[in-house]
């Protein structure tokens, strides 16, 4: 044998393209025991310009090579006097950092039942001795191939997931905090729980307080179609119009009409929101409201009045400029509660494939005693619901619990829990639960 090989004599084609050129700079360990050999497979990868090849004479000497020399691919001879290459490949699985090195044995054997054995062990695929030249080149550059592309691909979802962490922090930063639910409350004289979750990363739900004056402040919930990342951007699209047109605030009407016809020329077809827009005006103890499409909420008037569920009918936002919304109104008095809810709560489906339903919701807040904090209030939601800490939500979820009702405090380790009626307390309270979507 002359010491040059050529293509040409080895049956196999030229260079590389300049599309295929990334996986030959990959790093490839050959271990053979024969110092031919070892020349022979590095001939054959230099002509197809393989160039970065490391060698090793035994077991031993391989596995010292894969911890220093970090390779792509190992070319490994089955048969060696120290280990043999079926107790390399156990070795070298037990490593967590070469769990998936494409390890191509070269083997004279074709048994079956040792190819099982061989596979077992940790092999990535088996080479027929005598090498035939271009099985090997095809065999080293799908097995480069494949790896380069499962590393572009743990790049990728290592970099999505990293933007969208950011994306679900500055969607959480949307949400009212838990200082600003405090002064609001305090301000109003009512206590304030509130529970938000999306069905992944990022989602379509959205709501938030916005202060007026004095006597009343305004509290929205939005719920748009679809989840994941189209969801998400339409939520801050609309968080930016409601905080762009703060004169209308104190006008139910107006800033819904206005949204509606902002959102029909931003949004494609298919894609819209419901939405529910309320003033509370504790200085009068009443509602002003106005609904696009959303579902229905409950008012408890009374500690022990049964709920009613408060249902507008509106076409939701984003479909069609031009629509008219009604305003509706009702009375909040001292000693009521508010519960609004998007309909990832009502349609939660439990372990038996039922689901709560509004009148289910009603049904539970009905049950719920009269000293129950905000915070407990919507925990008992969730619990009827079936939803669990770490079970997967099939909508985004937001619940929001707005409780006029008095009674003597007793502090918990998560908040206050009103025990009894009727003495009002010295400082009310605002629960933010779990602003970081944290389950129930």
């Amino acid at each position: 044998m002359n010491g040059v090989l050529t293509t040409s004599d080895l049956g196999i084609a030229g260079s590389a393209s300049a599309g295929e050129r990334g996986i030959y700079d990959a790093r490839i360990l050959i271990a053979d025991d024969e110092p031919m050999c070892c020349r022979l497979l590095a001939g054959i990868l230099r002509q197809q310009n393989f160039a970065n090849l490391r060698f090793a004479y035994g077991g031993g000497e391989a596995l010292q090579l894969i911890k220093s020399f970090k390779p792509d691919l190992v070319l490994l001879d089955m048969q060696m006097p120290d280990l043999d290459g079926m107790e390399v490949c156990r070795q070298v699985r037990m490593l967590p950092d070469f769990a998936d090195v494409p390890i191509l044995v070269q083997t004279a054997t074709v048994d079956r039942k040792q190819m099982g054995k061989l596979f077992a062990a940790g092999a990535s695929d088996f080479l027929s001795k005598p090498i035939n030249p271009s099985e090997l080149v095809a065999r080293v550059t799908v097995h480069l191939e494949r790896r380069k592309m499962l590393g572009e691909l743990r790049e990728y979802r290592r970099r999505t997931s990293h933007e969208l962490d950011a994306a679900r922090r500055m969607q959480f930063e949307l949400l009212p905090s838990a200082t600003d639910q405090q002064a609001l409350a305090e301000s109003a004289g009512l206590r304030i729980g509130s529970y938000y979750r999306s069905s992944s990363e990022i989602g379509g739900d959205i709501w938030g307080l916005l202060p007026i004056d004095a006597s009343s402040f305004g509290i929205f919930l939005a719920d748009f179609t679809g989840h994941g990342v189209t969801a998400a951007l339409n939520t801050f699209r609309l968080h930016a119009l409601i905080h762009n047109y703060r004169s209308l605030r104190n006008d139910p009407v107006g800033l819904v009409s206005m949204l509606n016809d902002r959102l029909a020329r931003l949004l494609p077809i298919g894609q819209f929101a419901t939405f529910l827009y309320l003033i509370v005006n504790h200085a009068e103890s009443s509602l002003q409201y106005v609904s696009a499409g959303a579902p229905a909420f409950m008012i408890k008037q009374g500690l022990l009045e049964p709920c009613h569920l408060t249902e507008a009918v509106g076409v939701p936002l984003g479909i069609s400029r031009g629509e008219t919304f009604e305003l509706h109104h009702s009375p909040f008095s001292a000693d009521s509660m508010l519960v609004l809810f998007s309909d990832g709560l009502a349609e939660f489906p439990d372990s038996n494939g039922g689901r709560i339903g509004e009148e289910g919701i009603k049904a539970v807040t009905d049950r719920c005693d009269p000293g129950l904090t905000p915070h407990q209030v919507i925990d008992e939601l969730c619990r009827s619901a079936g939803m669990t800490e770490h079970g997967v939500l099939p909508d985004d979820t937001t619940i929001v619990c707005l409780d006029r009702r008095v009674g003597p405090r007793l502090p918990t380790g998560r908040d206050c829990t009103s025990v009894q009626p009727p003495a009002p307390p010295t400082a009310p309270e605002c629960v933010l639960l779990n602003r970081e979507a944290q389950a129930c």
